[in-house]
């Protein structure tokens, strides 16, 4: 799954670095989020590496860097979004927010959301192997992948003419964990089963009833002021 998210990142994200009709050049802020996902995402790796090997005190203190890892990504997450709110257009022009900037905000900010409280609960039960595994996986292909799929779905046409399509990748990493503990162990964990049907709802919520509300557009206004 983490190899899985690494090439769902680089088709969606590495077609608007290398495009020069992109709306604006890559700003720093923009390539230090970039880095510090792509940092993310290797780490995955190499922590399910760890942790395949039998590696599991190496595996707990790389955990400590990925903690911090997660902040500095939360935090760059949250300017690169506020600042592409502000300027009212996305760099790679791939994700069309131009025709409502405020409302199209809820999407960046409400995965960073998703991310830092399954990223948190998985810090917390860090003893529990069960369940901090499946967290960690949410946290990485359920909260991150939103991002690269919109901008995957908005480089192609044919899809931009129904942007709920997105729902259908979406929901497979949401439901992956749930089906390979079906196949592999018979049951269904309740960590895999309801995270997904909460990142599921919360995506849904965003998009049909608070990203298009006059209270979120205040609350977005707010936040870029």
């Amino acid at each position: 799954m983490g190899v899985v998210a690494l090439g769902a990142a680089v088709i969606g994200f590495v077609p608007g670095l290398v495009r020069t009709s992109r709306l604006g050049p890559i700003t720093p802020l923009v390539a230090l989020h970039g880095a510090v996902a792509t940092a993310w995402l290797l780490l995955y790796l190499v922590q399910t590496t760890l942790v395949g090997r039998g590696s599991r005190e190496q595996h707990r203190r790389l955990g400590v860097a990925g903690l911090v890892l997660a902040v500095v990504f939360v935090a760059t997450g949250y300017a690169a979004a506020i600042v592409s709110t502000r300027r009212g257009f996305d760099l790679s022009g791939d994700l069309h927010i131009a025709a409502d900037p405020l409302g199209a905000l809820v999407f960046p900010l409400g995965d960073l959301i998703s991310f830092s409280l399954l990223v948190t609960l998985a810090a917390v039960w860090r003893r529990r192997p069960d369940r901090h595994r499946r967290l960690m996986l949410l946290a990485t292909t359920g909260s991150l992948m939103g991002a690269p799929l919109a901008h995957i779905v908005g480089q192609v046409p044919a899809l931009q003419a129904f942007p709920p399509i997105i729902l259908l990748p979406l929901g497979a990493f949401y439901f992956a964990p749930a089906l390979h503990d079906r196949w592999a162990d018979g049951r269904v964990h309740p960590v895999s089963l309801w995270a997904a049907i909460g990142l599921l709802v919360w995506a849904q919520s965003r998009a049909a009833l608070i990203g298009p509300s006059d209270a979120w557009h205040r609350l977005a206004a707010w936040l870029i002021a």
